[in-house]
């Protein structure tokens, strides 16, 4: 597989290389813009950010990101591996049959700890893989504490949003989880249907203490309500999964937490070439409907 074109030789700074990916995201999909950040890691980045000054800077990826640099090397370690197996989750816990109807929706979509916005682009191409979106309106909740990947997050979701019908509108939240929760926006109460993506985080030991707080405020929103958490096969991703499906008791179980794995074609940047690699993940996917606060505020209407 070619690491980049020749278009993208003419491009110099490590923004334009990122936005020429968003571009290939919006023409093509995931994986020419998955190829096009690697040829901005093998361009340019790996002259100035080598694995082990990226791992201690964060944490080995375990905290936020603080350069566009990081981000790249970021999607080029571990970008094409996540978005295979959230999109292999979304299929197992949605479904791979086509739905052609038209139907009138509004949907929330809330990535905790979105990242450069992975988790949303894996359900957008769920969505337009499978699902007849005209009419559609989504609402996109990007919560992130690092400033540099939430920007990336909305460029990249906005451009994947363009190969479906439904009205999208993306809102930031830069803020950690606590702070997100403490907010409550009041936007989420007002919709059909929220989905609540988790990708990579629940093995945070932060993220993990706010579990009952998650809980809480999953089940304070109106309506039809879907969880779909997924990370590596690591022991703390087992750990919050099975916590967040604790707390989240009277939920329908309708993936309980279960091993699956995924292949895909990923750079390697040990070897310096393209390599066919398999994906180990785990996965947990919870729905509920929040009945008894539609009843109240009906009441109150």
């Amino acid at each position: 597989m070619i690491a980049y074109n020749q278009a993208q030789k003419t491009v110099h700074s490590i923004e334009q290389q990122v936005s020429y990916a968003a571009e290939q995201l919006q023409r093509h999909g995931f994986d020419r813009y998955y190829n096009a950040m690697v040829g901005a890691y093998v361009s340019d980045v790996h002259k100035t950010l080598n694995y082990p000054t990226f791992a201690n800077a964060t944490n080995r990826a375990k905290n936020p990101l603080s350069s566009v640099e990081q981000a790249v090397m970021y999607t080029t370690l571990y970008g094409k591996s996540h978005f295979d197996r959230f999109k292999a989750a979304l299929t197992q816990l949605m479904g791979a049959n086509v739905r052609a109807a038209t139907v009138k929706k509004t949907i929330h979509i809330i990535d905790y700890g979105c990242g450069q916005g992975i988790a949303s682009l894996a359900l957008l191409d769920y969505l337009k893989t499978y699902v007849n979106c005209d009419g559609f309106t989504l609402h996109f909740h990007l919560v992130e504490p690092s400033s540099t990947t939430l920007g990336l997050a909305e460029k990249m979701v906005k451009s994947m949003a363009t190969h479906i019908s439904a009205v999208t509108k993306v809102h930031l939240y830069h803020k950690n989880l606590a702070d997100f929760l403490n907010d409550n926006p009041s936007e989420l109460m007002v919709g059909d249907f929220t989905i609540h993506l988790f990708s990579n985080v629940l093995d945070i030991p932060a993220v993990q203490q706010l579990i009952p707080e998650l809980s809480t405020h999953m089940t304070a929103i109106k309506g039809k309500q879907m969880v779909v958490g997924v990370g590596p096969q690591y022991s703390a991703n087992y750990q919050g999964l099975m916590m967040l499906k604790q707390t989240l008791s009277s939920a329908i179980v309708k993936q309980d937490v279960a091993n699956f794995c995924t292949e895909s074609e990923i750079y390697s940047i040990k070897n310096n070439h393209w390599q066919h690699s398999t994906s180990y993940g785990v996965m947990l996917g919870l729905c509920f409907k929040n009945t008894a606060l539609e009843e109240a505020l009906e009441k109150v209407a």
